[in-house]
């Protein structure tokens, strides 16, 4: 199976990159300049329109609201480049790569499984799981094959559509157009599978966001 879903990873629509620079003009050039939160959010739209046909299948695939999928990979696109999650990785692998009782006593940094990666951010423990794999049970050299392919936009997308259809059906919910439901699907993606559905409740300022933009993203996907 692992092997099966890593086949075609290389595919790519060629999606706009983010960048060093980019992360610069996002933080540090005033808006006036053409920077700040214009220049992330026009970042983040053009993305949208470039793969819209790769997120509209994904999300026909997985029996998804065109606009959930949308609306998770539009939050999440820009922040980090990717280059930094690779950074994070490393260090953390090897910061972690000591006897048992050195990493759970002495480490100073996150497990490396808990890194992000992908234009749309997905945690690789969050990625392994999706696919039915153990981190513990992998090599490392399919580890990093893994987060080789979560940098693949393709790939990327499919892979964030197939966990939230996971997401769905852990709360047993039908997904159709029903905004109680996107608010949840939407918390859990950003928050996980461990607090109950009584916590997530408590806070689904994620879905919230998503909900309250629906008809943005509808219309992103149709240009």
């Amino acid at each position: 199976m692992y092997k099966d879903s890593l086949l075609n990873c290389n595919i790519s629509n060629k999606s706009p990159k983010w960048g060093a620079i980019d992360l610069l003009m996002w933080k540090v050039v005033p808006e006036k300049l053409g920077g700040g939160i214009n220049y992330i959010q026009n970042y983040k739209n053009a993305w949208i329109i470039h793969n819209k046909d790769t997120i509209k299948n994904a999300a026909i695939r997985y029996r998804l609201p065109i606009e959930l999928l949308v609306g998770v990979c539009w939050i999440e696109v820009g922040g980090d480049p990717n280059f930094i999650d690779r950074m994070a990785f490393e260090v953390r692998s090897l910061d972690w790569s000591g006897p048992d009782y050195i990493d759970k006593h002495f480490t100073v940094t996150r497990p490396p499984e808990k890194t992000s990666f992908g234009f749309v951010s997905m945690q690789l423990q969050t990625a392994a799981k999706t696919l039915g794999l153990n981190l513990k049970h992998m090599s490392s050299s399919d580890i990093r094959t893994l987060t080789h392919c979560l940098e693949k936009d393709v790939y990327n997308i499919n892979l964030v559509a197939e966990h939230l259809r996971q997401l769905a059906d852990f709360d047993k919910l039908l997904v159709t157009v029903k905004m109680e439901d996107i608010k949840i699907i939407g918390a859990r993606y950003n928050r996980g599978m461990t607090p109950t559905l009584d916590e997530i409740k408590q806070n689904t300022s994620y879905g919230d966001f998503i909900v309250r933009h629906w008809q943005q993203f509808s219309n992103l996907i149709r240009q």
